[in-house]
Formats: structure tokens, C-alpha cells, sequence
């Protein structure tokens, strides 16, 4: 991921197309991490940097959500895959294997920057703004290195079970599009012992079922092994989805 970003911001124009080649293999043969539970202070860490990232390059963004009037929206937060992977490439590389939790995590940061925007305006500029509770990152991969490789950016038709689970970049006609229906996305538990929260993500494609962790995931140094876990009351968030229907381009067939 490193000699893919230095050689696509730097634009070296005589070696630029021996550049892209070393890129696809670079991301064709990355595996997806190995999705194990993180440390506090990893998961700390990240949220620190993802939060960094998003104040240094997307401070004119976090001001228009923070002056916008009504808190009760969802706001989209724009994000430029090819920045990322320039200004931070291990976040690169763990967003590209595992979009699903490092995405969230960006979600989460993006609130954090956002309070941080909150703060600059009012001690700054004078102005208060209007703190938001839902702001979620929106992945751009148009002139990254995901948008040159097969692998990665692959025809509807050549879509196989080894993309599952990365960012994956589709191109093609919408034919038929569903009704907009809802799913339980989030909802806080409670651990049995410690009383320790935290929140658990029921997936969608497996009819929302809640797969309980091994153990608490209490920042504790000893936490509580088991599954004695209990779902607090009115934690529950819900989301709108929609399922479309693409096929290949009219050209490409």
C-alpha cells in the first residue's frame, strides 16, 4: 500500500503505467486482515487517527454539517479513498479488507470531529453551531488505486465470493430497484457481571442475527469471560436500506 501511494502522488509520468502494474499486485494479492477483537488501546489508537484525518482534510465539510439547522438528519461525510491512502495507509489498508467495522469506526470519529469543529467555530468564529448525533462517512474510491485493479474493480459478471467482505468498487445500469424497508442495526448489551455496555451489530444477510462475543469487551484489564450478555432496553437503531438490481453496461455486453 505505501509504494502504491507514493507512486500515484507523486504522478511520476515516464513510469506511471510500471507504477500501476506493481499497484494491482500489491492489491490484488492482499489478503483481508484477520478479523480478531482489538485491544482497547488499538481500538483507541484508530479512532484517534480516523478523527485527525478527517479534522485536517475535511474541515469545510464538518463546518457546513455543524451550521446545518436540523440535528435529527443524517449527514453524509465525503471521504476521498486516494487522500487516505496518501495521508495514512495502514487506515487505507484496514478500511480496503474490512469496510464493514472500519467504516462504523469512522462514523464514530466523525462525530468526534465534528464536536471538535463545534469547538473551532465557537472559539474562533464567533459562530455556535449545532451539534449533530448522525454523521457517516460516504467512501469515494474514483482515482485511487482500488479503481485500477481487477480485483478490486471487477465486472458485474466476474463478481465471485473472494470479493465478499473489501471494498469493491461496481460500475453498471440500475434495472430494478426494491422498496425502501428497515433493519435493526445496532443495539446496546449489558454484561451480566461487570455491567459493562457496548454496542453489537446485527448482520443483515443473515436475517439480523447477533453473533455474542467470546468475552465482555469491558476496557477493564481483566474482563469477564461468556456470553452473559442482556440487551438493554430502548438501545435499539434502526436503519432505512434499499436493494437494487445492476447489470452490466449496455457497451460491455
Amino acid at each position: 500500500i505505501e509504494r502504491v501511494i507514493e507512486c500515484y502522488n507523486v504522478k511520476c509520468a515516464d513510469r506511471s503505467l510500471v507504477s500501476i502494474q506493481k499497484t494491482h499486485l500489491l492489491i490484488s494479492r492482499a489478503k483481508p486482515l484477520t478479523r480478531t477483537m482489538e485491544s482497547p488501546t488499538q481500538t483507541a489508537e484508530q479512532r484517534e487517527s480516523m478523527t485527525e484525518f478527517l479534522v485536517k482534510h475535511y474541515s469545510d465539510q464538518l463546518r457546513d454539517i455543524s451550521l446545518s439547522s436540523d440535528p435529527k438528519l443524517h449527514y453524509p461525510l465525503f471521504l476521498e479513498f486516494a487522500e487516505l491512502a496518501d495521508d495514512n495507509p495502514y487506515l487505507a489498508r484496514l478500511v480496503f479488507s474490512n469496510p464493514e467495522q472500519y467504516l462504523r469506526r469512522f462514523d464514530e470519529s466523525a462525530l468526534l470531529a465534528h464536536k471538535i469543529a463545534l469547538e473551532h467555530m465557537k472559539k474562533f468564529e464567533d459562530k455556535i453551531g449545532i451539534e449533530k448525533r448522525f454523521i457517516h462517512v460516504r467512501i469515494n474510491t474514483s482515482g485511487s488505486p482500488l479503481e485500477r485493479s481487477s480485483d478490486t474493480f471487477p465486472s458485474i459478471g466476474r463478481v465471485r465470493v473472494k470479493h465478499r467482505g473489501i471494498l469493491l468498487m461496481l460500475k453498471g445500469t440500475v434495472i430494478r430497484s426494491g422498496a425502501v424497508k428497515m433493519y435493526e442495526g445496532e443495539r446496546m448489551y449489558r454484561c451480566r457481571k461487570c455491567k459493562h455496555m457496548f454496542p453489537l451489530f446485527p448482520e443483515l444477510e443473515s436475517i439480523n442475527s447477533i453473533v455474542k462475543p467470546p468475552f465482555c469487551p469491558s476496557q477493564r484489564s481483566k474482563s469477564w469471560e461468556g456470553t452473559n450478555f442482556d440487551p438493554v432496553e430502548d438501545t435499539v437503531t434502526r436503519h432505512d436500506y434499499q436493494e437494487i438490481k445492476i447489470q452490466e453496461n449496455t457497451q460491455v455486453l
